[in-house]
């Protein structure tokens, strides 16, 4: 088995904790340890003298308890609880599929999902991303379109990662119907769930609708609590979630009881988590306003009605990863480049973290004395 190097992952290595300013993180702003536990009476004492011996390999019962409250039909043992998102991503893709499988992905996409299935010799099928007036959409014909009768699995992300794009309620029931008249299993990665901007835009996790229907949670991203690593596969199909456990007892085993305790507090108060980080979206996302109509010349987006990030079309002629770089070096601003998608000529923003303003205004300054006057010439 060879898996291609992670892309995003070795940028990210390479510059997120070098680069001065940055203007394209898909997480929430962090928190301390503290600040977390101060949201609940008692939780600090509790910490302290929380056990440090093994977990439970399904995850501890109190945390299952307390992700199964997110969703409306899973129960707490439609749950398996493992270290991020990349571990379930991983592990589910080697427990169900084999070579010759084919696999349908939101293009572009979190690597994962394309790489690994190649990786075991499966065929993978991108539904597309269109653009109509720089809006994006994924069409549900052109979805249909790739379907054959060696489908097995078609892999999701709502909100989409790098888009923002956020399937409505109905085209979510459509997806299911056409999902389940071919028998395929839908795989959601549903990481930004719950970070609707309003009301309106919320749906519910697929797999509280489908019976072939995997949910991905974490606590990384809606929540901005990457550092606990603690994700989670939601379905009622108890074979599927057999398969995976029983990779997971080849790997992880388990997870780490500090984290786990901590990741109850953050699902127990996270309506604060929530409130919190909606309300650094709600204050970031007008300055992004204000500057895309100053300089539609240059760039073109879409507001996102739901997650911390969108991409950006970039309307003048240079290369992406090229033009990172020189943002980066000059001004140490750090932009996500579409090549890491392999999707060209886009950028990825994000706008849930409290240093936006100030990496927003170095970047202005950049195409203000750097990008205008050489356009010019």
């Amino acid at each position: 088995m060879t898996i291609k190097p992670f892309k995003l992952e070795r940028y990210y290595s390479q510059y997120e904790f070098t680069a001065k300013y940055s203007l394209c993180n898909s997480d929430c702003e962090a928190m301390s340890i503290g600040d977390l536990l101060a949201m609940e009476e008692g939780a600090t004492e509790k910490f302290h003298q929380h056990w440090l011996g093994y977990t439970e390999t399904k995850g501890h019962p109190e945390l299952r308890r307390d992700i199964a409250a997110t969703y409306t039909n899973i129960l707490p043992e439609d749950l398996l609880v493992f270290t991020g998102a990349q571990e379930p991503i991983f592990l589910f893709s080697q427990a169900i599929l084999k070579a010759g499988d084919e696999v349908i992905i939101q293009f572009p996409c979190y690597q994962s999902v394309q790489s690994i299935p190649e990786s075991l010799g499966c065929k993978v099928l991108n539904w597309t991303v269109r653009y109509d007036n720089n809006v994006p959409t994924f069409d549900i014909a052109d979805l249909e379109k790739l379907i054959t009768n060696k489908t097995k699995v078609l892999y999701l992300n709502t909100p989409h990662n790098p888009s923002g794009f956020h399937f409505s309620r109905a085209e979510q029931l459509a997806i299911i119907e056409i999902a389940r008249k071919h028998n395929i299993i839908i795989f959601s990665d549903e990481v930004y769930r719950e970070l609707e901007h309003q009301p309106q835009y919320t749906i519910p996790g697929f797999g509280d609708l489908y019976e072939n229907g995997i949910s991905l949670g974490v606590m990384s991203k809606a929540y901005g609590l990457p550092g606990l690593r603690i994700g989670w596969l939601a379905t009622k199909n108890k074979a599927i979630l057999e398969q995976v456990a029983i990779l997971k007892e080849y790997t992880t085993i388990c997870n780490s009881a500090p984290s786990e305790f901590l990741a109850g507090v953050g699902l127990r108060n996270r309506d604060k988590l929530l409130a919190r980080n909606l309300q650094i979206i709600d204050s970031n996302l007008p300055l992004y306003d204000r500057f895309f109509e100053k300089y539609a010349h240059l760039f073109s987006w879409y507001r996102p009605n739901a997650g911390p990030i969108a991409f950006v079309k970039m309307n003048f002629e240079m290369d992406d990863m090229v033009f990172a770089d020189k943002v980066l070096k000059e001004k140490s601003v750090l932009l996500l480049p579409g090549g890491i998608y392999d999707y060209p000529g886009y950028f990825r923003i994000g706008f849930a973290r409290n240093g936006i303003p100030k990496a927003l205004e170095v970047f202005e300054d950049y195409v203000e004395s750097t990008m205008i006057p050489n356009l010019k010439s």
